[in-house]
């Protein structure tokens, strides 16, 4: 069979467009595999002169979604009536320091500084070991302190003024000579102290938590201290005065109750008054006679060590920067009751800022 002329001729022209969908697609598989070049501007494509465009070729991989906005979390958006959002840059509020919570690091030495007071009772039967007669006396001491403070241990210099005056106070000699005159004056003395003391101490203190809380602690320990003192302690004799003059005084128990006894002055004679009515005198201790020091060869001492044991306190810490104790012990002085009222040094940790976290976090990363 021959051929029809305009078939056989229309040929040339239709194999283009059965093969141009082919050679596209093998040209998008290739150019997956191999980066294409970019095009050469003098030459152009052999597609051009074609009557029907090139397909553009298919992309290698489906783009990747827009992230989802934040949601907003302002109530304003949430209530619908506005659109208004946090910014960017505010940050939060710092958290809040709790000052209550007055636990202690075992591991961190804590510092306070305030003031004591303790008051000495001596009462008269201490007084009765070496002496008859006298009466039981109140002192005061006060002063400033610092706790130095960890693992449940207190060490605690301080400072103190502490005075032991007494006024005019009748004692008796014990087993003293008898001078054959009815009151017996002889083993009699009037004695009046204006002695202060600066003491230099310290104690030492454990505790025991009483709360979970850590408010309040049980302290037990011991003090020392040593006493420079200063004052006057006078010591004048006695001789019978029935009178019942102001200034006499009179036994409170005992064969010699009965009288009374005044101070002997310079120009007295009255039995008593003299050092033979004494044992061992050699001075005339009359006219408010004074009473030397070591350092003049006296009996007064000049310096006095005392030792506070058992020292037991009630400890209460309400917040970090206060603490307050209640104490009652005995010492050679006798027994005594404290109060003291001191500062904590402890400052809370300021809050990391945000920023300061952000980069804290970028100097790790």
């Amino acid at each position: 069979m021959t051929s029809h002329p305009r078939v056989r001729h229309a040929w040339p022209a239709v194999l283009p467009l059965l093969v141009l969908p082919i050679l596209a697609t093998e040209s998008t598989t290739l150019a997956a595999k191999k980066k294409p070049k970019k095009p050469d501007s003098s030459t152009t494509a052999p597609a051009a002169s074609s009557s029907s465009p090139e397909p553009a070729p298919a992309p290698t991989s489906a783009p990747e979604p827009p992230p989802a906005p934040a949601p907003s979390t302002s109530k304003t958006e949430a209530a619908g009536g506005g659109t208004a959002s946090a910014s960017a840059n505010e940050t939060k509020a710092p958290p809040e320091v709790d000052n209550t919570d007055t636990r202690e690091d075992p591991n961190v030495r804590y510092y306070f500084v305030g003031l004591r007071y303790r008051g000495t009772i001596i009462p008269q039967f201490l007084m009765n070991i070496f002496v008859d007669e006298g009466a039981t006396i109140y002192t005061n001491m006060a002063g400033i302190e610092l706790d130095m403070r960890k693992g449940d241990q207190s060490m605690i210099p301080w400072i103190v003024y502490a005075d032991y005056s007494m006024g005019d106070t009748l004692f008796h000699q014990k087993s003293g000579m008898p001078t054959g005159v009815p009151g017996d004056p002889g083993n009699f003395t009037i004695v009046s102290s204006s002695v202060k003391m600066l003491y230099l101490g310290l104690d030492e203190l454990w505790s025991a938590h009483i709360d979970e809380s850590h408010h309040w602690d049980f302290e037990f320990g011991f003090g020392v201290g040593i006493g420079f003192v200063f004052g006057d302690i006078v010591n004048n004799w006695v001789y019978v005065d029935n009178s019942a003059m102001p200034t006499s005084l009179k036994p409170g128990s005992g064969m010699y109750s009965k009288f009374y006894y005044a101070k002997c002055q310079v120009p007295d004679t009255f039995p008593g008054c003299n050092t033979t009515d004494h044992q061992n005198a050699t001075i005339r201790k009359v006219g408010n006679y004074k009473e030397p020091s070591w350092f003049s060869g006296g009996s007064v001492p000049s310096i006095f060590p005392n030792i506070w044991f058992p020292t037991m306190n009630l400890r209460y810490k309400p917040v970090k920067q206060f603490e307050a104790r209640l104490g009652v012990g005995f010492s050679l002085t006798g027994f005594w009751i404290g109060l003291s009222g001191d500062y904590g040094l402890e400052k809370p940790e300021p809050p990391v800022k945000a920023s300061s976290r952000r980069a804290s976090m970028r100097d790790m990363l």
